[in-house]
């Protein structure tokens, strides 16, 4: 029996990243790097914000894979620039931008020739009070995009899902739009299944790689 080829998908355990691990562990074994236990075949459970601890999980799972989808992601705490720590701001990019690039280095040691990265329209565009988020995603935007400056000879592609009916669309729906005027375009806008996204991801990401464009939106592809 010939075993199935391997991709890690950082949060499988809920929100998109769960509805990824449906998707792909069709076609693959799955490897979940979260917080807390996926459906998928093999777990590295770890607090993306505890860096030591990552470090130490990743170099004793040596994993070869094809794929890595870096899924997981924080939106951090919401206020006024100004008002947030120091502690939080950190907390944020450790998260959202240190972790992934342990993740692809570890990754890139295993074998791994093809990375996507979950984007956000956040990353080229601030929101009020989004602080932690816009500017860690932005980050997370820029810092693929030079790992496919330096190294072209592996695969790199951002992909953007849009808004998607996830805890995290719940909690940004519950900010005080009053204060936080720009949270108006959350509630006009529906929010989509990110199982939409996640099939779509898997039935085109091999043509994904293919196209010249680094980014692709799902909201412009023509199947959405």
């Amino acid at each position: 029996m010939i075993e199935k080829p391997r991709t890690v998908i950082t949060g499988a355990s809920s929100g998109l990243g769960k509805c990824l691990n449906r998707s792909f562990s069709e076609n693959y074994n799955t490897i979940n790097i979260s917080r807390s236990l996926s459906e998928g075949q093999y777990n590295i459970v770890v607090n993306f914000n505890d860096l030591s601890d990552l470090k130490q999980k990743l170099e004793t799972n040596k994993i070869e894979h094809d794929l890595c989808i870096l899924n997981a992601g924080t939106l951090g705490s919401v206020g006024l620039s100004h008002q947030i720590s120091d502690e939080e701001f950190l907390q944020t990019l450790k998260i959202n931008v240190l972790a992934n690039k342990m993740i692809i280095d570890w990754s890139i040691s295993n074998g791994c020739k093809y990375f996507i990265g979950i984007s956000s329209g956040a990353a080229t565009k601030n929101y009020d009070g989004w602080l932690n988020y816009c500017v860690s995603k932005s980050a997370f935007r820029s810092m693929i995009i030079q790992y496919k400056k330096d190294l072209p000879e592996l695969y790199f592609k951002l992909i953007s899902p849009g808004i998607l009916s996830t805890s995290m669309n719940k909690k940004i729906k519950s900010i005080d739009v009053e204060k936080y005027p720009d949270m108006n375009k959350f509630h006009k806008t529906i929010a989509v299944d990110p199982q939409k996204a996640s099939d779509l991801i898997y039935k085109n990401y091999r043509n994904y790689f293919r196209r010249e464009e680094l980014e692709i939106d799902l909201r412009s592809e023509r199947e959405w």
